[in-house]
C-alpha cells in the first residue's frame, strides 16, 4: 500500500463485526487524523517550496561566491604581473639611469682632464711669456744702463737727456723720450724676440 492521504482516511471503511468500536467515534477520528495528515501535509508543500527558494538563493549566492572567487583571482594575478611589470621597468629606470650617470661621469672626468691639461698649458706659456717678458726687459734695462753710463753723463748739463718716462700699462711697451731731441732712439716691444729700434 502506497502512502496514505487524507481523502484515504476519510473514505476508508472497516468491516463491520458484532462487538465492533462505535462508528461515529472511529469516524471523528478518522476526520481529525485527515485533518491533521492534510496540515502536515501543507506545511510540508510549503517546507518543500520554501527550500527550493532557498536553494536556489543558496544556488545563486554560490554561483555568485565563485565568480567572485575568479574574479579575486583573476585580479590578484593581475595585481602581481602589474607589480612584476612595475618591477621590471624600475630596474630598467634605474640601470638606464646608471649608464647615463656614469656616462655623464666619464664625460665630466674627460672634460675635467681636457680642461685641467689646457690650465697647464696656459701656466707653461704664461711662465715661458714672463721669462721671454723679463728678459726682454733686463736686455733694454742694460741698454739703459749702458746709454746713461758714466761717460754719458759725462756730457754737458745743457745737453744732458730729459728724464725718460716708461709706459708699461701699453701693449706695445714703447719707452718715450719726452724731451725734443730727435736724435735719441725709441725702443719698441712689439714681438716677444727682442726690441727694435725706430
Amino acid at each position: 500500500m502506497g502512502r496514505l492521504t487524507p481523502p484515504d482516511i476519510r473514505e476508508h471503511e472497516f468491516k463491520q463485526s458484532a462487538l465492533g468500536y462505535n462508528r461515529n467515534q472511529v469516524n471523528e477520528l478518522l476526520a481529525e487524523i485527515a485533518d491533521e495528515l492534510e496540515a502536515l501535509t501543507r506545511e510540508s508543500n510549503k517546507i518543500n517550496l520554501e527550500n527550493k527558494e532557498v536553494r536556489l538563493v543558496l544556488k545563486t549566492y554560490m554561483n555568485v561566491e565563485d565568480k567572485l572567487k575568479e574574479t579575486l583571482e583573476l585580479a590578484q594575478k593581475a595585481g602581481q604581473e602589474t607589480l612584476r611589470n612595475a618591477h621590471k621597468e624600475a630596474d630598467t629606470i634605474l640601470l638606464k639611469a646608471n649608464t647615463e650617470k656614469n656616462a655623464l661621469l666619464h664625460s665630466a672626468k674627460e672634460d675635467l682632464s681636457i680642461v685641467q691639461h689646457d690650465i697647464r698649458k696656459l701656466r707653461a706659456k704664461r711662465d715661458s711669456m714672463l721669462v721671454k717678458l723679463k728678459s726682454i726687459l733686463r736686455s733694454n734695462l742694460e741698454l739703459l744702463e749702458e746709454e746713461f753710463s758714466d761717460d754719458a753723463l759725462l756730457l754737458p748739463p745743457a745737453k744732458q737727456p730729459n728724464e725718460r718716462i716708461v709706459d708699461f700699462s701699453k701693449t706695445d711697451l714703447i719707452v718715450d723720450d719726452l724731451s725734443d731731441m730727435a736724435e735719441t732712439p725709441k725702443i719698441n716691444f712689439k714681438d716677444d724676440a727682442g726690441f727694435k729700434d725706430e
